[in-house]
C-alpha cells in the first residue's frame, strides 16, 4: 500500500499541459498523440486540451475519433476557425473517421475557436500550465494578442506570462535556416515572429535538424490504426519523429534525461521568411537542443514506446501483445 505522502508525492508531479498541433497532411502528430495520451494515463502529465492550428472541414471528427480510439473521449478541444489557408489535403483524416466509425466524434462547429480555448484553459488554471506545440504557430500568437473579456481581466501577453510556465515547440532549424512551421504561409510566418519577439515565458524548440535524423513507428503491427495511418501517408515503415520528440522532451522537462544539450539565448523569425536566426545568450529566454546521442537511441524508445502504448509489451525489443 501507498503511503499518503507518496501519493500526495505522486499528484504533485502530474504536470498539467495543453497540446497544440497542425494535425494536417503530416502524421508525425498521430505518433505525438499516442505518446502525451500514455504519459496522461501514467499520470504524468494532465492534459487539458488539444487545439488544431490548421483547419479543414474533417479536422475535429478525424482528431476526435482518433482519440476515442486511443481512450480519451470528452477532450477539450479548441481550432483556429480564420486558419483555412494552408495549403495541401490530409490524406489520413478519412481513414481515421471510416476506421473508428464513432458516431459520437464531434465537428468543427462543436469546438470553440482557439482564442476562446486558451483563454478559458488557462483563466481556469489552478496553477501554471505548459504548452506544447507541434503545429503553426498562428494559434499562440493569436492567444498573444487577444484582449481581456469575461473570462480574464488580463490581456493575452500578461494572462500567458501569469499562468503559462513553459512552451516547448517544434520550429525553426538551428542554429539558422528556414523550416516549414515558420515559414509556411503568410499567417505562419508572421506568426512566428511575433511568437519570438513577444512569447513572455521560456521557449524550448526542437528544429528540424533534430527530428530529421530519427525515424520512428516502423514496429508498429499491421493491425494498429496508427500504422494504418503512416501506411497511407506512406510512412509505413516509420516518420521522421519531430512530434514524438518534442512530446516527449516537454512530458520529461529534462533535457539531459531525453538525450540533449540546450543552447541558450534569443530566437528570432523573419515575418517575410519566416527564416529563423538563434542568437547565442546565457541570459536568453530562448533555448535550442543538441542531439547527444545517436540517432538510433531516440528511435528505439519512440517505438517502445508507441507499442506499448498500443497494449503491447516491450523486452529486450521483443514485443508480444497482451490484450
Amino acid at each position: 500500500m501507498l503511503l499518503a505522502s507518496s501519493i500526495i508525492a505522486s499528484a504533485q508531479c502530474t504536470k498539467p499541459v495543453i497540446f497544440d498541433t497542425d494535425w494536417w497532411t503530416d502524421v508525425d502528430d498521430a505518433c505525438a498523440v499516442r505518446i502525451l495520451l500514455d504519459a496522461e494515463r501514467k499520470g504524468d502529465v494532465d492534459v487539458l486540451g488539444i487545439c488544431i492550428s490548421a483547419v479543414n472541414e474533417t479536422s475535429v471528427k478525424s482528431l476526435d475519433s482518433f482519440l476515442r480510439h486511443e481512450g480519451r473521449s470528452e477532450m477539450p478541444l479548441g481550432i483556429d476557425s480564420e486558419a483555412t489557408d494552408f495549403t495541401g489535403e490530409p490524406c489520413y483524416h478519412q481513414l481515421i473517421i471510416d476506421s473508428c466509425d464513432d458516431r459520437s466524434a464531434r465537428d468543427n462547429a462543436d469546438c470553440a475557436d482557439c482564442v476562446a480555448f486558451y483563454r478559458q484553459l488557462l483563466a481556469s488554471s489552478k496553477g501554471k500550465v505548459d504548452i506544447v506545440a507541434v503545429g503553426y504557430p498562428n494559434t499562440l500568437a493569436r492567444l498573444l494578442e487577444s484582449g481581456a473579456d469575461k473570462v480574464s481581466r488580463l490581456d493575452g501577453r500578461r494572462l500567458v506570462k501569469r499562468k503559462v510556465s513553459h512552451l516547448w515547440i517544434m520550429a525553426g532549424n538551428y542554429p539558422e535556416g528556414e523550416e516549414n512551421n515558420f515559414t509556411r504561409t503568410a499567417r505562419s510566418r508572421s506568426a512566428g515572429a511575433l511568437l519570438c519577439s513577444e512569447w513572455p515565458t521560456e521557449i524550448t524548440f526542437l528544429g528540424h535538424e533534430v527530428g530529421i535524423r530519427v525515424v520512428a513507428g516502423g514496429r508498429l503491427k499491421e493491425e494498429d490504426l496508427l500504422h494504418k495511418v503512416l501506411a497511407r501517408h506512406g510512412s509505413a515503415k516509420g516518420r521522421y519523429a519531430w512530434d514524438p520528440m518534442t512530446v516527449m522532451l516537454a512530458i520529461s522537462g529534462d533535457a539531459g534525461k531525453e538525450g540533449y544539450r540546450l543552447v541558450r539565448g534569443w530566437n528570432t523569425v523573419d515575418p517575410e521568411t519566416g527564416a529563423n536566426i538563434f542568437r547565442e545568450d546565457p541570459d536568453g529566454r530562448h533555448s535550442y537542443v543538441v542531439m547527444t546521442e545517436p540517432a538510433e537511441w531516440y528511435a528505439g524508445r519512440l517505438d517502445d514506446l508507441l507499442l506499448s502504448a498500443a497494449g503491447y509489451q516491450v523486452s529486450n525489443r521483443v514485443i508480444w501483445n497482451v490484450l
